[in-house]
């Protein structure tokens, strides 16, 4: 697959446009020392199973005893991406006194978004089982911003697991995409890329598997924080239109621009020392949400 065409796939709108300074530097730091997989040195203590399928597993790493959980969702278009893909967590887990945990799930087209929602939701109710009375924050980037979006919002996906939205502490969103599905692409060949995406991922369940429309008034959903690429108006609707979307429901959402930060080193920077994204969203779980 030619890089131009993965780089849409992951919604990275602006992959041809130079970097900001700062990004370029975090992210050449970031290549030098663990090269370019996104993969942590460092391993995990403990994998655990939540269904059948090989993918339908979370890596657990070092359990703090105590405090609350972070559960990573990773990326990759709904068809790729791996549980490894942790980056500067595992340091920034210890470094603020969270325990670690980073799920995989079912991808298209073997299943659809809604099976993956569902993985991601039976993954909260393992660690929920394993871990108890701690509480549990999802951390999701591109798709997995979007399927933690989902399993925030919608209680098809929790109460399938015996739980509901409001039993997250809260969900922390990197630069997702297709909050909103429903929302023509662009007729150009990266909005002709991403549409053929967005139809591996919903088929035609695009509304039903768009966070921002599945949130309704009367319900008590867990605290928002949703970060976008400053640069991408796509992103910055999309979040904006999300946070939006819960305000007027009655729920909390923060929408927080990146500005030095492209699609990718938003997600492999997160959690580095100083990295300002991470550091806010230390204080938010620190806030509980």
């Amino acid at each position: 697959m030619p890089v131009s065409r993965r780089a849409a796939l992951l919604g990275l709108t602006a992959a041809a446009l130079p970097l900001p300074v700062l990004a370029q530097a975090r992210l050449r730091d970031r290549l030098q020392r663990r090269g370019t997989s996104g993969r942590s040195a460092v391993a995990p203590d403990h994998s655990y199973s939540f269904g059948p399928d090989p993918l339908q597993t979370y890596d657990l790493y070092a359990d703090r005893g105590s405090g609350p959980i972070l559960l990573f969702v990773h990326g990759g278009g709904w068809s790729r991406g791996e549980r490894s893909m942790v980056s500067e967590l595992p340091a920034y887990a210890a470094r603020h006194g969270l325990t670690l945990a980073s799920t995989s799930y079912r991808l298209a087209p073997a299943v659809n978004a809604r099976e993956s929602a569902l993985d991601v939701a039976a993954a909260v109710a393992d660690l929920k089982r394993r871990l108890p009375g701690r509480p549990v924050f999802l951390l999701g980037h591109s798709a997995g911003a979007h399927l933690s979006a989902l399993v925030g919002v919608d209680p098809a996906y929790l109460g399938a697991v015996g739980l509901k939205p409001s039993d997250l502490a809260g969900v922390i969103l990197l630069d997702g995409a297709a909050y909103d599905a429903t929302v023509p692409q662009t007729s150009d060949r990266l909005g002709a890329w991403m549409g053929e995406t967005f139809d591996r991922a919903f088929g035609d369940q695009a509304a039903a598997l768009s966070p921002t429309l599945r949130v309704q008034s009367g319900r008590t959903y867990p605290p928002f924080l949703i970060f976008h690429v400053a640069r991408r108006q796509e992103s910055a609707d999309q979040s904006q239109g999300l946070g939006q979307a819960l305000t007027r429901a009655g729920g909390h959402a923060q929408v927080v621009p990146a500005p030095d930060d492209s699609h990718m080193t938003i997600n492999r920077g997160f959690g580095a020392a100083g990295d300002p994204e991470g550091e806010r969203a230390a204080r938010f779980i620190a806030a509980g949400g």
